[in-house]
C-alpha cells in the first residue's frame, strides 16, 4: 500500500472525528508542523530510535495536545508512520475544505495584489466555480502582467507572457 493511501486512511478517520466535534484538527496541524522539519523527519524515519522517544519529541515540540492528539501521535510513532503527519494534515485540511464547499485557488501575479483586488478575484472565482474560493497568491515577475489562476484541475491563463507567446506563434506561422 502506498503512503498516499495510508495517509488518506488516517486523514479520513481524523475527518470523521472532526465532523463529530473533536478538537483534533489543531493537534494534527501542530504535529504536522513539527514533523515537517527536515531534522525531525530524519529522526522519525530512523529505526535506531524507539517509538517512545519519537513520541516524547513530538509531544514536547507540538505543545499541549488533546487526548485524541496524544493517541494519534502514539499510534503513528508505534506503527512507524509519524513521518506521514504533514501529508495526513494536508489531506485532512482538503477534506474539511471540501466539506465546507471551499476550494483553494492559486493565483500567480506579476506584482503584489492588494486586499481589495484579491477580494474581487475571489468573488469572481466564487461565481465561476459555484463554491467559496480561498486564494493562495504568489508573485512571479516572469509572467510580465495579468494573472494565472489554478482552481482544482482548471487553469485560467491571462498572463501577458502567454499572450505574447501566442502572438509570436501566429506571426511565425
Amino acid at each position: 500500500m502506498s503512503t498516499a493511501q495510508i495517509s488518506r486512511r488516517y486523514a479520513r478517520a481524523l475527518f470523521d472525528l472532526v465532523q463529530e466535534g473533536s478538537a483534533v484538527r489543531k493537534d494534527v496541524a501542530a504535529l504536522a508542523t513539527v514533523a515537517a522539519n527536515e531534522e525531525v523527519q530524519a529522526f522519525l524515519a530512523s529505526p535506531q530510535y524507539p517509538a517512545a522517544m519519537k513520541l516524547t519529541v513530538l509531544e514536547k515540540a507540538a505543545g499541549k495536545l488533546s487526548a485524541e492528539g496524544k493517541r494519534l501521535a502514539t499510534m503513528l510513532c508505534e506503527r512507524g508512520k509519524a513521518t506521514l503527519l504533514p501529508e495526513i494534515a494536508a489531506l485532512l485540511e482538503e477534506m474539511i475544505r471540501q466539506a465546507e464547499s471551499e476550494v483553494e485557488a492559486e493565483v500567480v501575479a506579476a506584482v503584489r495584489l492588494d486586499a481589495e483586488l484579491q477580494k474581487k478575484v475571489a468573488g469572481a472565482l466564487t461565481r465561476l466555480v459555484g463554491r467559496k474560493v480561498r486564494l493562495k497568491v504568489r508573485e512571479d515577475a516572469s509572467i510580465l502582467g495579468g494573472l494565472i489562476i489554478n482552481v482544482g484541475d482548471r487553469k485560467i491563463d491571462y498572463s501577458l507572457r502567454t499572450r505574447l507567446t501566442e502572438l509570436h506563434r501566429a506571426l511565425a506561422a
